[in-house]
């Protein structure tokens, strides 16, 4: 069931995107049926779930207005992903979205947009039982947006103690070993190729959040201990005098 924040942004998002279409849209012909692309050009037709999954990922180049063919999905879009419908979601899933640069539209677009992800990412924390099933929304949040920082903060916000901790302790000890070596796999599926991803705004915040909720998780040692070799130079992380000091 979805938070009372939640359904008022899955609302928002109908009243902001209702009606919208990418009217001359013809789409590409090896990948789309004409009559999908139509439902394109059609206002509020429902899309088929394989269809709509397809046109969520699908790059720029394959539509004629990759934005508007955006705005034209995000009604459905948005409630298939808040209610849970989107089956086997990947990061993978919403690069068309990331792709879009939404960051960029009129005011109110963009914020309905952002409110969305927000208030998604923050019902998953607090209500999903599988931490990977959460990781996959995180993952999927920051394809979306092409930043990390507005969804590490909402996890900050989180008690100790809390489901968001089991999330947490699968984060480290999937990634830990990347993040100490200065390379990272956890945005798979980065958008926004004009920057670097956030390698370092990763390390940081898992320095500054992890142990104390790991303790209380009581996660494994090694794995705390693998978490304090973050403050060290990189250079430093993996000598023999530092490992000399890790667990048994």
């Amino acid at each position: 069931m979805a938070s009372p924040a939640l359904d008022a942004a899955v609302d928002r998002i109908r009243t902001v995107f209702a009606g919208m279409t990418s009217p001359a849209e013809t789409g590409c012909g090896m990948c789309h049926l004409p009559s999908e692309t139509a439902l394109l050009r059609t206002p509020g037709a429902q899309l088929p779930d394989d269809v709509l999954r397809m046109f969520a990922h699908e790059v720029p180049s394959h539509f004629d207005d990759h934005r508007a063919v955006m705005r034209r999905i995000l009604p459905q879009l948005a409630e298939q992903l808040a209610d849970g419908r989107f089956a086997g979601l990947d990061a993978y899933d919403l690069t068309g979205l990331g792709r879009s640069g939404w960051q960029s539209w009129p005011g109110e677009q963009a914020g309905a947009v952002a409110d969305f992800l927000h208030a998604w990412w923050t019902h998953t924390l607090s209500t999903q039982d599988e931490p990977w099933d959460a990781m996959t929304v995180f993952q999927a949040c920051v394809t979306a947006s092409s930043t990390v920082t507005p969804y590490l903060a909402r996890w900050a916000e989180q008690p100790v103690g809390g489901r968001a901790d089991a999330c947490l302790e699968l984060f480290a000890e999937w990634w830990i070993d990347e993040l100490l070596d200065d390379r990272t796999n956890v945005v798979p599926w980065w958008c926004d190729h004009t920057r670097d991803e956030p390698l370092p705004e990763l390390q940081a915040w898992i320095l500054e959040h992890a142990p104390a909720r790991l303790f209380a998780r009581e996660a494994d040692q090694v794995l705390l201990f693998k978490v304090g070799l973050l403050a060290l130079p990189h250079e430093q992380r993996f000598t023999e005098e530092t490992w000399s000091r890790a667990p048994a």
